[in-house]
């Protein structure tokens, strides 16, 4: 059913005319991003939106004959007048309320009774059936348009007829609203006149009927999932950054003005539509409007802050007072959706930041971080790895930390050696690096240098650097002046991080926040810089704000997970569950997403194993992509999970028979497997000395590293293994202590 084409009004400021707009450019069927947008039917009944990431059902369009209201009348409790917004036309001791009359605070008329009736023909052309819904502009008609193949239309007339200030709307309107072409916006197709019953003339827009449901309507008074929500909601953010590419702004995004027919969307009630910044009756609706419009004017940030507020009210119980939605988000302790969902509550806290100049700068940059956010929670939710291609991240130059439990072997032929844990370094070194922005005026030419040495860089970028100088004072002599750029300092910042030379890092990144506006890429440096130099806190901190401004991006979480686990290696910290917990959560959130972020997986483990949970940390490891060059690693990794540093009444024979196959199946060039065979053959005797007994299966005349499970087989492997180790070890002593090893362990011999 139809049930919004309505608008609440709130007009507010009435400074100022709205501003001219451009000319709306040639239609197309793809989105202001570039994207084309596809549906696939899946099964009978379903289709997939947003990238084919979400099955949403198909809303069959209803007849719209049914749509009709038998009995169009506007209940007390939602009459107010159009002026001042006081309440008009209630019961009173004097009797009920009368639905027309002259509002007592400010003397404006008002009527909230249909002025058409079914079978009126208005302009010769559309005959209407009846009333639909009545919204902040009027009652909403449908009917038929003769003149053309008798399709179906909707009228939407005036709330006030006589009003100057709803005139003025609707003439607004009628300016600009038929220039506006795009698949996901309600089409307009005339506007017309009709006389009243007193003599006046009320004007109407005509547009497309559209037979689905509001998203409103589809969640019936309760909630979406979350991915339905996002899957919508993604479907019509295109349809704002063609109205923001224009200089319009929206201005009135809510559930009730989204519309579903079958698989496709469409923002519907164009009556709230404005110019960017522009002022004048601002209309919109209380609990989704954004705070500073008053003072602004429209905006895309207020559009934004709309979006982030269809969002909440479609996914969480949001506070209502008088039928009115509150402002404040629930908190994640109220809200446990947010408590199971960190990034999607982070994305809803920077849309509807009270600061507009903190949101989201555009709908596209909103929609590539809310399909980041929809990836990561349906990964969660299935199971299923979601990866995407970020617009802003580089992928991880090189992984780190996959070695750490391999390297501890040394141990075994080295009990001095330390065990090895994460440096600052090698995160820093691996981490990916901001994109350079392409609207940068010196993209082309940092994106050269890119790929250089960081020393030939800096070089190259200085030479730029004093280009765009002689450019800029050029320009200036005649009178052009540009935005500088914040790329080639950026560049000059990450090549000294390269360098590891983090203070004269940090020194450049101070200015550039003295220059600039606050800018994400520089938390991110800075977070980098304070690895190198040991700050981890401010680390932290700085990675921390750079996942609030982008929290559907891997990179801000691959770094909070590493930096708390060098909180926990290097510091003596008063909290080491909490930044276990920390670093377990991101490190789990990365894994689940992509499979290709290896580090992720071996940080992963090195999380859960000390948490009892070997289980789940050999899962991990034995997720890594067989194509991955780190499969054997994982596969070593997993072998010493499973028996080293453990007590060996613990040690199951599946667990034996388990470190075998893993160490058998490594590639015979491996220089590694002679340790782990080491390991393993001496565990596997001592847990037969202490009572271990083969059951059958596995064991029971099979081999264990290419001999039989007996005391003398593994006596002979390990033994074997020993004096291989001790003659590919460089140092005198250590190869001693090895062929000793081999001496005490070899099989007994009848002299």
């Amino acid at each position: 059913m139809i049930e919004e084409y309505g608008l609440e009004p709130t007009m507010r400021g009435t400074r100022g005319t709205m501003r001219s707009r451009p000319a709306v450019g040639t239609p197309t069927s793809t989105s202001s991003t570039g994207t084309r947008h596809t549906r696939a039917r899946t099964r009978a009944g379903a289709a997939r939106l947003a990238d084919g990431l979400v099955e949403v059902p198909i809303v069959e369009p209803a007849d719209p004959a049914s749509a009709v209201l038998t009995t169009p009348i506007v209940a007390e409790g939602r009459r107010f007048c159009g002026k001042c917004e006081k309440p008009v036309g209630r019961a009173s001791p004097m009797g009920p309320g009368q639905p027309s009359g002259v509002c007592a605070d400010c003397g404006a008329p008002y009527n909230f009774t249909p002025l058409l009736q079914p079978g009126d023909v208005v302009a010769n052309q559309y005959e209407v059936q009846g009333c639909l819904t009545h919204g902040g502009l009027g009652w909403i008609y449908l009917a038929i348009d003769r003149n053309v193949s008798d399709r179906w239309v909707v009228l939407k007339g005036l709330l006030h007829s006589q009003d100057p200030m709803s005139q003025a709307v609707a003439l607004a309107e009628r300016e600009f609203l038929a220039e506006l072409s795009h698949p996901s916006i309600v089409k307009i197709f005339n506007f017309v006149e009709h006389p009243r019953p007193d003599g006046g003339v009320v004007g109407y827009i005509v547009m497309e009927y559209i037979g689905g449901v509001s998203l409103k309507g589809l969640a019936d008074g309760g909630k979406l999932s979350i991915e339905h929500a996002i899957a919508y909601v993604l479907e019509i953010l295109p349809a704002l950054e063609y109205m923001h590419s224009l200089g319009l702004a929206y201005n009135d995004l809510k559930p009730d003005n989204i519309m579903i027919e079958e698989d496709h969307l469409k923002i519907i009630d164009l009556g709230a539509v404005a110019g960017i910044d522009s002022y004048g009756f601002i209309y919109g609706t209380l609990g989704f409007q954004a705070p500073e419009i008053i003072e602004t004017g429209p905006s895309q940030a207020s559009d934004i802050y709309n979006v982030g507020r269809t969002l909440a009210v479609l996914t969480v119980g949001v506070a209502k007072k008088h039928d009115r939605y509150l402002d404040e988000l629930p908190s994640p302790e109220d809200e446990p959706l947010f408590i199971e969902h960190e990034f999607y509550y982070r994305l809803l806290l920077r849309c509807t930041d009270p600061d507009p100049e903190l949101r989201y700068p555009t709908a596209r940059a909103l929609a590539a971080d809310l399909t980041g956010v929809l990836r990561e929670l349906l990964a969660k939710k299935t199971g299923i790895p979601m990866p995407g291609l970020s617009t802003l991240f580089s992928p991880p130059r090189t992984s780190f930390g996959t070695n750490l439990a391999i390297a501890s072997t040394d141990q075994l032929v080295d009990r001095n050696a330390e065990r090895p844990l994460l440096q600052a370094r090698t995160i820093a070194d691996a981490l990916p690096v901001p994109l350079v922005d392409g609207e940068d005026r010196a993209a082309l030419q940092i994106a050269a240098a890119a790929h250089s040495q960081p020393a030939e860089a800096l070089d190259m970028l200085r030479r730029i650097h004093d280009e765009h100088q002689r450019d800029a004072a050029a320009d200036a002599t005649e009178g052009r002046s540009g935005p500088p750029s914040v790329e080639i300092p950026l560049a000059e910042v990450r090549a000294y991080l390269d360098l590891h030379e983090a203070n004269h890092a940090l020194e450049l990144l101070d200015q550039l926040r003295r220059d600039h506006p606050p800018n994400w890429r520089f938390d991110w440096y800075g977070g980098v810089g304070a690895l190198l130099t040991g700050e981890l806190n401010d680390a932290f901190t700085q990675f921390e704000s750079v996942l609030s401004d982008l929290p559907g991006e891997q990179a801000p979480k691959l770094a909070l997970a590493a930096t708390a686990e060098l909180v926990l290696d290097h510091w003596e910290s008063d909290e080491p569950d909490e930044w276990r917990h920390l670093a377990k959560r991101y490190y789990r959130s990365l894994w689940c997403s992509d499979r290709a972020v290896v580090s992720a997986a071996f940080g992963l483990a090195r999380q859960l194993a000390p948490l009892g949970d070997r289980a789940g940390a050999i899962e991990a490891l034995d997720q890594v992509p067989t194509s991955s060059r780190h499969r054997d690693e994982a596969q070593m990794t997993a072998a010493l999970l499973l028996v080293h540093n453990r007590d060996i009444a613990t040690i199951t024979e599946a667990d034996l028979a388990d470190v075998g196959r893993r160490i058998e199946s490594l590639p015979p060039d491996e220089r590694r497997t002679l340790q782990l065979r080491a390991m393993a053959s001496s565990i596997a005797l001592t847990w037969l000395r202490d009572g271990g007994a083969p059951s059958g299966a596995p064991f029971l005349g099979a081999p264990f590293l290419g001999s039989s499970f007996t005391e003398a087989g593994l006596r002979g492997t390990t033994e074997q293994t020993l004096r291989a180790l001790a003659r590919n070890v460089p140092n005198r002593r250590h190869r001693y202590r090895l062929v000793d090893l081999a001496n005490r362990v070899r099989p007994r011999t009848w002299l």
